[in-house]
């Protein structure tokens, strides 16, 4: 839904950007033999991503007739998501249940989801994110446009598959043609 206007696209369908994929992608250490889950496979920009084979990967898709919510996956060791925002917290809840003790889990979010008032009692039950690097720039997301609010993966990395991305708030730059020059000073 965008922050701005509340339009909402039917089914919530906001595919992730690839330029944010790649940026969280690029930081992930997967483990031989890792299962990877994606609860919201959309258009496959982030199942189609994971260089794990075909054996090790499933996803969820209610429009393929597979809902997350009402289908069990057993454990996983990676689960990265980009959820129907109004239904995040319970796609969170499912996947903490469905997460390997050593797992470690992804999930693209406004920043703004941390600090809702009716939220803190969902945040008192599942824990805060021990990582949470906002995307920068701002992703764009449907026809073009960007949002009016920042974006974060939300990051729970029991088995430190991140381990390039700090503990706490930082970034991650997704960069784009349109953008690689704002960060060439950055990077020098």
């Amino acid at each position: 839904m965008s922050s701005t206007n509340g339009n909402t696209i039917p089914r919530e369908l906001y595919p992730t950007p690839s330029e944010c994929v790649e940026a969280l992608l690029a930081q992930l250490q997967l483990r031989e033999g890792d299962r990877f889950l994606e609860p919201c496979f959309g258009t496959g920009a982030i199942f189609n991503r994971v260089n794990l084979p075909e054996g090790q990967k499933s996803f969820a898709e209610i429009e393929q007739g597979i809902d997350y919510l009402t289908t069990p996956f057993g454990q996983q060791d990676v689960i990265i998501t980009n959820p129907p925002f109004s239904l995040t917290e319970e796609f969170i809840r499912k996947s903490l249940s469905e997460l390997a003790p050593d797992g470690t889990m992804a999930y693209l979010q406004r920043v703004n989801f941390l600090g809702s008032t009716k939220r803190v009692p969902f945040w008192a039950e599942v824990g805060f994110p021990e990582k949470t690097p906002i995307i920068v720039p701002r992703p764009r997301f449907v026809g073009g446009g960007s949002d009016s609010c920042e974006y974060a993966w939300f990051i729970w990395d029991k088995g430190n598959r991140f381990s390039n991305i700090p503990v706490g708030t930082s970034h991650i730059i997704s960069y784009t043609k349109k953008t690689a020059h704002l960060f060439a000073k950055v990077a020098a």
